[in-house]
């Protein structure tokens, strides 16, 4: 994806989204999560449903607000043609944890980002050893996708001032 485009969209990982409520939390950020709505709702940052369903109620705020946007139809749903690409990914580079499960979201959100041709914004870092899972950035360096760890960046590129 080209650096130098101004619309640049974002999509987000569930890692971040889970980060940002830890930071500020739902109920007592409610001018942060009304500017989130805002920007998801300009097509800013896309939301996936299979970031949605990682979401666990153990995090109930985020959880509802969550809900609130798929009620609302602001998140997007991967297809069958992104859920063959995320297959394809892992076999080119194993991020699926087969006893758990974990990171199975991870691949729908590079395969989404590849097709759209969106950045990825994660907190995740890279592998430390080669015998590890790939991670987000690992798969990214190797597709030649966009990404940003930077909450900053992001915020700031989707509109947020306070």
């Amino acid at each position: 994806m080209n650096d130098s485009n101004p619309s640049k969209v974002f999509i987000i990982d569930t890692s971040a989204l889970i980060d940002f409520s830890l930071w500020l939390q739902v109920d007592l950020n409610k001018v942060f999560w009304s500017k989130m709505e805002e920007s998801l709702m300009e097509s800013k940052w896309i939301l996936l449903d299979t970031m949605v369903d990682e979401v666990r109620s153990n995090n109930d705020g985020l959880k509802s607000w969550c809900q609130e946007q798929k009620r609302k139809g602001l998140v997007k749903s991967v297809d069958d043609s992104h859920k063959n690409r995320a297959v394809e990914i892992n076999a080119l580079y194993t991020m699926i944890d087969e006893s758990s499960g974990k990171s199975s979201g991870d691949t729908y959100l590079i395969a989404y980002a590849e097709a759209n041709k969106l950045t990825i914004f994660t907190r995740e870092k890279p592998r430390k050893n080669t015998a590890d899972l790939y991670k987000i950035p690992d798969v990214c360096n190797a597709l030649k996708l966009k990404l940003i760890r930077s909450p900053r960046i992001f915020l700031e590129a989707i509109g947020y001032k306070n």
